[in-house]
């Protein structure tokens, strides 16, 4: 197991990368029509971007040998058709931990130059961390959209604020809107491992 620094460091770049590995199931929870209010316009007019650069502010929430435990920082979001490219960064501006993901595998790099691989980062988190867990969307999640029994991403109206998907919490709390996206998000879930994890996240510019 790691020292609680490297944990720390670790832990942070990979609670980041809750991504697409897996797509949820919604079933019943998604929530019926709703009236052709502006929000509910906006989200019927938003598209999917697969090639995005997110940046933002991201605090996480969660415990360590029984003491709570923040993480707080910004991350620096990069996709395209070839995969995901992350930068992780202190309140201080320092890049902490850089994370990539293509059709070859999963790497995290982390500042003190140790980097580690795998095929996927499920494995990548296994190995790392020494437990795993269940991963989803946050490619699809930044955007304000979700996937529906693995298969339709549909966007995600701001009236729908909270969605349980994969045992995550899902709160869309604030969104920009001219272009409409998601200001602030909320995740929230408990583990085993980690106690009660929430993680904030706040889109500051997305181009």
């Amino acid at each position: 197991m790691p020292s609680s620094t490297h944990f720390k460091l670790v832990a942070s770049a990979l609670f980041l990368t809750l991504l697409n590995t897996g797509c949820a199931s919604l079933h019943s929870q998604v929530p019926a029509p709703h009236p052709l209010t502006a929000s509910t316009q906006a989200a019927n007019t938003r598209q999917y971007q697969p090639q995005i650069q997110i940046s933002g502010k991201i605090s996480i929430q969660y415990q360590q040998a029984n003491k709570p435990q923040s993480l707080p920082g910004s991350f620096e979001w990069e996709q395209d058709a070839q995969g995901i490219r992350i930068n992780l960064l202190s309140q201080l501006g320092q890049v902490m931990a850089r994370i990539n993901q293509n059709a070859l595998g999963a790497t995290l790099e982390l500042n003190d130059k140790s980097t580690r691989s795998a095929s996927d980062l499920d494995q990548l988190l296994q190995d790392t961390l020494g437990w795993t867990l269940p991963v989803a969307g946050l490619r699809d999640w930044l955007q304000g959209f979700v996937a529906i029994d693995g298969k339709q991403t549909v966007a995600v109206k701001a009236e729908d604020q909270t969605l349980n998907i994969q045992g995550w919490k899902l709160r869309y709390a604030s969104w920009h809107e001219q272009p409409s996206f998601p200001k602030r998000i909320d995740l929230q879930r408990y583990t085993e491992q980690a106690g009660d994890v929430s993680i904030r996240i706040v889109v500051n510019e997305w181009k």
